[in-house]
């Protein structure tokens, strides 16, 4: 019988129908998961897995997957789908799999989650499609029947399989992060000296205080984000004082981590950074307070993959299938706080640190004994 693994056991997980780049991706996503140590198993390994994960969308999946469960009733059974079942008697999740879908499917597994052999109800989220594609309409809402409910013949709609993001050079946007109310505000970051910031009408628009790393923000959101987004604002910066903000103000209060961080989200709009390259590596110095930061698209998994190594936008985009602009976003948000790491003649301290001289190259080291992720990146940069 299949035990239940501890966090600090080393959890076993066997694939079925996944080719070699598949099985790639799986591995680096465990390497980079850290609350439960998962191993995926090499071809011939005997070591009963805790958990199978099996592509049903190859040649006689699902009928593996059944010859698999009747042989070993104890094995917990994950299924990977482009277009899962909503009937399927086991937990499936729709392709392309995320860090934050496989995960928790896993978790549900090793925990006691649905037992095969009778299909799984609306309220487990594992066996559910990630994403389903119909709505459910409202019991009051009148459903009019469709010319294929009629005929039971008729092929079922497949729903469409999701486009890898596609990153086209001449269709990249760039904005330069010194400029505008960004740019303001990276000043009295750097000078840590309290501003108070005004458009053209003498409105105040902030007062900040980095000494304090507080801001307060007289103007709501979207007013803020259309100046965020103006190369040449009619802005000003001055010193403030006691009058500044009347009693009666409504005023918001944030840190000012948390205003550069989305200012930098607001100002990118989808654009790259001037002083970012398509190709040059990117590394993040250390991971953003996420807790305490607004949640960008993707950043979790965009923040694990920039800490371990330098990569390119152009190979992360690849390798995660993230939507540019999402990825364009977090790097200026990064940014804005002084997180990312790139090689810069303006700013020599900044560069991504080359390997020594007493440090083999890449070609120099025998494949067997480079780093798992060395060896990945190799590889996903060469296709």
């Amino acid at each position: 019988m299949t035990k239940n693994p501890s966090n600090s056991d080393s959890i076993p997980v066997r694939s079925i129908g996944m080719d070699a780049r598949k099985e790639a991706v799986f591995r680096m996503a465990f390497k980079m998961f850290t609350r439960r140590r998962y191993q995926l198993l090499d071809t011939g390994d005997t070591q009963t897995p805790a958990v199978t994960i099996i592509d049903v969308d190859g040649a006689e999946g699902m009928a593996i997957a059944h010859q698999l469960h009747s042989e070993q009733p104890e094995q917990r059974i994950l299924l990977t789908s482009v277009s899962p079942q909503a009937d399927s008697v086991f937990p499936v999740l729709q392709k392309p799999v995320r860090m934050e879908t496989l995960f928790p499917a896993l978790e549900s597994l090793l925990n006691g989650g649905p037992a095969p052999g009778k299909p799984a109800g609306r309220s487990s989220a594992t066996v559910m499609p990630i994403r389903p594609e119909v709505t459910i309409p409202a019991p009051s809402t009148p459903v009019v029947p469709s010319p294929t409910a009629t005929n039971p013949s008729a092929p079922k709609p497949v729903a469409a399989p999701r486009l890898t993001p596609v990153l086209r050079p001449e269709e990249i946007r760039h904005f330069n992060p010194q400029a505008g109310l960004l740019g303001l505000l990276q000043i009295i970051r750097r000078d840590q000296s309290s501003a108070i910031i005004v458009d053209g009408q003498q409105q105040i628009i902030l007062r900040l205080d980095p000494m304090a790393d507080q801001a307060i923000l007289l103007a709501d959101d979207e007013h803020l984000k259309s100046l965020a987004r103006e190369e040449h604002p009619q802005l000003q910066m001055r010193a403030p004082n006691h009058a500044d903000v009347p009693a009666h103000a409504s005023t918001r209060r944030l840190t000012l981590q948390s205003l550069l961080w989305q200012m930098g989200a607001w100002t990118a709009d989808g654009r790259l950074s001037q002083q970012l390259q398509i190709n040059a590596p990117v590394q993040l110095k250390q991971w953003p307070n996420l807790t305490r930061l607004t949640m960008l698209p993707d950043a979790l998994r965009l923040a694990a993959f920039l800490a371990r190594s330098p990569a390119s936008p152009a190979l992360t985009v690849k390798m995660l299938c993230v939507e540019p602009h999402d990825l364009f976003n977090f790097l200026a948000a990064a940014d804005s706080l002084g997180l990312l790491r790139y090689n810069t003649a303006e700013n020599p301290d900044n560069r991504i640190q080359p390997a020594t001289s007493n440090t083999s190259t890449p070609a120099e080291i025998p494949a067997a004994k480079r780093s798992f992720l060395g060896r990945l990146l190799a590889r996903i940069s060469g296709l």
